[in-house]
């Protein structure tokens, strides 16, 4: 049998088929690269409104008198900045500060809360979760209910007109990171107004057993679909983090530029003080953004060199910008490196990159 034949499949596997996705081995998981072109999408994205299947991302739910309690410990942000009916981005971290996973927490309720999980982390998690309730005295239950569950992800600026069509009247009252429960088809689910694209939308979180035909819906009404390759593109423009690359059981949350979703004034939680310790100290590297104006474009794993070609930092991430029409990317670098432009050793040649904002669209 093929590799694709031993992957996962989401729910939607056969309608990225029967749409002309070219499916991939994703992490384990059989999901569309592309459809029709990965620029195409992109910029679908940037200017209009395209849809993804996200649908292997975990979902957990937290119920029980201490739940609010509880998944405030375990994460570095802090739930007292939000009320019920929204939701927070986090990191979920080890004692010494760095990373078991970046989440995002929705609180239903004090004793009602769900938390969405990177897809390779799923397993990691939720023994993390479960070995730290079971060692504390809190009054809650946890539940890993990913295979219930399918994420569709509607982004772009005109995603909130075809939301309003599908869900009358619940986008417009949302803030950021709100949400709300809807039905569809007999199905239920929740609506986040979250993404990973940096545009305007929505993440669909919905019963696998209506998810098909939501995508069917979606695209009949003229959303364009999308493939992995264009959502890494788009987080990328927008120097958001991607687990695994920027953030990892390696990287601490100071020096990975995320300082602003740990609050070192909560009273406690996991990983505080060894942060607190780094930020005393200060961090050791920084994460930084670069263009490069000529090919190749650096990639994951290429090296930043000094004068002498030895190594002083490594790129996490790099792609072609279809917005800016050139090669960016993340990495990391000596906190006392100060120059605007750097060498870097990709596999075809040395060549140097313009250091700027980790925002880049």
């Amino acid at each position: 049998m093929s590799s694709i034949e031993n992957c996962k499949k989401t729910a939607l596997y056969e309608n990225h088929v029967k749409h002309g996705g070219r499916i991939v081995d994703f992490a384990g998981w059989a999901l569309p690269v592309q459809y029709e072109s990965m620029i195409k999408e992109h910029k679908a994205v940037r200017e209009a409104a395209g849809v993804f299947d996200c649908s292997h991302m975990g979902q957990f739910f937290v119920s029980g008198p201490d739940a609010y309690d509880f998944v405030n410990f375990m994460i570095s942000n802090n739930l007292d900045k939000i009320e019920a009916g929204r939701g927070l981005y986090s990191g979920l971290l080890y004692e010494n500060g760095t990373f078991v996973d970046d989440i995002i927490v929705y609180v239903r309720s004090r004793e009602d809360i769900f938390i969405v999980v990177n897809a390779a982390n799923i397993e990691k998690d939720i023994a993390w979760f479960t070995e730290q309730l079971s060692k504390s005295s809190f009054d809650a239950k946890i539940e890993d209910r990913s295979e219930e569950y399918s994420l569709l992800a509607v982004q772009g600026p005109t995603a909130p007109e075809f939301i309003e069509k599908l869900f009358p009247g619940i986008y417009a009252d949302l803030k950021t990171f709100g949400h709300s429960d809807i039905t569809f088809e007999g199905g239920k689910g929740i609506l986040c107004r979250t993404g990973y694209t940096g545009e305007a939308g929505v993440e669909l979180i919905v019963e696998n057993s209506i998810a098909p035909q939501l995508l069917d819906k979606l695209i009949e009404v003229g959303v364009t679909p999308c493939g992995l390759g264009s959502r890494d593109s788009l987080r990328l423009e927008k120097g958001f983090s991607l687990y695994g690359h920027e953030i990892t059981d390696e990287t601490n949350a100071l020096e990975a530029g995320l300082a602003w979703v740990c609050d070192l004034s909560k009273e406690n939680f996991i990983g505080k003080e060894a942060l607190v310790q780094i930020k005393e100290a200060g961090v050791q590297r920084k994460l930084v953004g670069f263009k490069a104006s000529v090919r190749p474009i650096p990639r994951e794993g290429d090296k930043f060199v000094d004068a002498d070609g030895n190594e002083i930092g490594f790129i996490t991430s790099g792609s072609m910008s279809p917005i800016l029409n050139c090669g960016i990317g993340l990495g990391y670098l000596p906190k006392s490196f100060s120059g605007e432009v750097v060498a870097v050793q990709t596999k075809r040649k040395l060549m140097e990159v313009e250091l700027c904002s980790r925002t880049f669209v």
